[in-house]
């Protein structure tokens, strides 16, 4: 009987959405028999469904473990629903050893055997220590603490204090290739050895936004995992000499790796004003790549913005951000989204190699043509924004192109638009969504939005749990396998000082999952949300009032270089 097929079944439900699935494989007992128990069958819909193919220990795992990891990856991409769970007030003031703070990274990285870490490092601090949270891989973190190690760490080159600089994890692969014959260690009772990379590129160096940075370090997280079931831990900071043309210095930019190589620097901060200017480092080579880019209607210079890698439509994705020369005292936000449109991994491959067959102007036309700017949604924050005519080249609340492609969108009202404020937090957490949290600076939010990547249009998931502090410039970290977000830290303008509060947003609060990794704050009062009246209100989006006095660029040159001497004690 045509029910008794389980391969024709299994390829009819991989064509399914996840809701559909679900309904499919209930429809009926044969179908239901031949595939619920097929580990097999749920690992495809998993690949299917995630932007990677890291399925470690879900081939070997029961159906049913790895059907609820199906459903933890369904209800993240949806954004139907999301609930803040608040860490205990007394284990971040008495124990987590990372104070308030602003500025400062954060990323996930490989851990060792069933393992990842969670790094956190820099910002506003005289704190030097690299803080490692180690927790267990996929849905067993439900039933385990999370620890941590604060590492002082190691270095040749004394790594220089920076904030607002870029931490970008590197792929387990290329970091264990970096590190073939370094590291290594003749005890006998070590039994495996895990490496784990990240690169910091840029960030001011000086106070008052001055003393930007190009340089390039990488941070390497070693563990040894020792027989007595002990875990040995230790930082390395190293300076990169990098080749070919040096990017511009820059701070508050985003940082983007695509086809696990490929580091794509888009925009930042000087102290002269935002900028937009693109920088492609090869992290094989440690190669700044000379690429320039054709940009019909580019963006404006800005800086607190945020890019994810649309990989299934082969372009990055550029949410909002602002401009100015410091995070609250100059320029404006913006809730625009633009779309950098790629060629592929193959227009970078051929921009290294150039074909001699060609003359010089010739191949450098065809460089230029690689890859093209275009305007999503409009920004509807200043009622410059939408005029007709606009103009070009200088860091401003605006762009020089009206166009937008998109206008069945839903309004944004002027609270859920500081979510694409400058300096908020967005995670790609599926394949087709993004998540927008906290941002802009006065006021800031304690809000969020969500972004379909296929439809090109915003979500508002329903949240749940005591709202956090309102915040901007903090740190956001995505456990794509746990379906979990922690955040830290931040500027909160209100109170005008950083922000000593860590909450863990739950992506799917669905599945009724007991969150034991660090005690809660079960009677936490909820914040209050932002309104649009204070939305409105704010400094941001809104023209100068008249009379009001604005630094030039020379006096904040001026104010910067004052500033730094105090600092070196000159």
């Amino acid at each position: 009987m045509l029910l008794d097929l389980p391969e024709q079944w299994q390829e009819i439900a991989l064509y399914l959405s996840p809701k559909d699935v679900l309904s499919f494989v209930s429809i009926h007992r044969n179908i239901n028999t031949c595939l619920s128990a097929s580990p097999s069958f749920w690992t495809q819909l998993l690949v299917r469904d995630r932007d990677y193919e890291d399925t470690e220990g879900e081939n070997t795992s029961v159906a049913a473990d790895i059907r609820q990891a199906f459903l933890l990856q369904s209800f993240m991409s949806s954004l139907s629903f999301v609930k803040w769970l608040p860490i205990s007030r007394n284990l971040q003031q008495r124990e987590f050893p990372v104070k308030a703070r602003e500025g400062h990274n954060s990323c996930v990285l490989n851990g060792p055997a069933g393992f990842k870490s969670l790094v956190i490092t820099g910002g506003f601090s005289d704190d030097q220590e690299v803080t490692v949270m180690t927790l267990k891989k996929g849905l067993e973190v439900n039933n385990s603490n999370w620890g941590w190690t604060c590492l002082d760490p190691r270095y040749s080159d004394e790594p220089t204090f920076v904030y607002g600089a870029s931490l970008t994890p590197l792929p387990p692969a290329l970091s264990e290739e970096m590190e073939k014959d370094r590291f290594m260690r003749t005890c006998p009772d070590v039994i495996e050895k895990n490496i784990a990379k990240a690169i910091r590129f840029g960030g001011f160096e000086g106070g008052g936004y001055s003393g930007e940075t190009n340089e390039v370090w990488v941070l390497t997280i070693v563990d040894y995992d020792h027989e007595d079931s002990s875990l040995d831990q230790f930082a390395v900071w190293e300076k990169m000499d990098t080749q070919g043309p040096s990017p511009r210095a820059r701070a508050y930019h985003s940082a983007t790796l695509i086809h696990d190589r490929y580091l794509v620097i888009i925009g930042g901060m000087t102290r002269l004003g935002s900028c937009i200017e693109e920088s492609i480092l090869d992290t094989k080579t440690w190669t700044w790549i000379d690429m320039e880019l054709k940009c019909k209607g580019e963006p404006r210079g800005r800086h607190g913005h945020s890019v994810v890698w649309d990989k299934r439509r082969d372009r990055l994705v550029m949410f909002g951000g602002g401009s100015g020369t410091d995070l609250l005292r100059t320029g404006t936000d913006c809730n625009e989204v633009w779309e950098l449109k790629m060629n592929g991994i193959d227009a970078i491959a051929n921009q290294r190699s150039p074909v001699h067959s060609q003359s010089s102007s010739d191949r450098r036309e065809n460089e230029t043509m690689l890859w093209e700017w275009s305007k999503i949604h409009k920004n509807t924050l200043s009622r410059r924004n939408n005029s007709m005519r606009m103009r070009s080249g200088d860091d401003s609340d605006s762009d020089d192109s009206d166009e937008g492609t998109n206008d069945s969108e839903i309004d944004l009202s002027p609270s859920e638009s500081l979510c694409l404020g400058r300096c908020h937090n967005a995670m790609k957490i599926s394949p087709d969504a993004v998540l927008l949290v906290f941002g802009g600076g006065r006021p800031s939010t304690n809000g969020m939005l969500g972004y379909d990547l296929a439809k090109d249009t915003f979500l508002r998931p329903n949240v749940e749990g005591p709202l956090p502090v309102p915040r901007f410039t903090g740190v956001a970290s995505f456990l794509e396998t746990e379906g979990y977000i922690l955040v830290h830290g931040g500027f909160n303008d209100a109170t005008g000082g950083a922000v000593l509060d860590m909450n863990v947003l739950d992506l799917a609060p669905s599945l009724g999952r007991q969150f034991a990794g660090f005690p809660l704050d079960e009677d936490r009062q909820s914040q209050e949300s932002v309104s649009d009246e204070a939305a409105r209100n704010g400094q941001y989006g809104t023209d100068p009032q008249p009379g009001s006095r604005q630094m030039s660029a020379l006096q904040r040159i001026l104010l910067a270089q004052m500033y730094e001497a105090q600092m070196n004690g000159l």
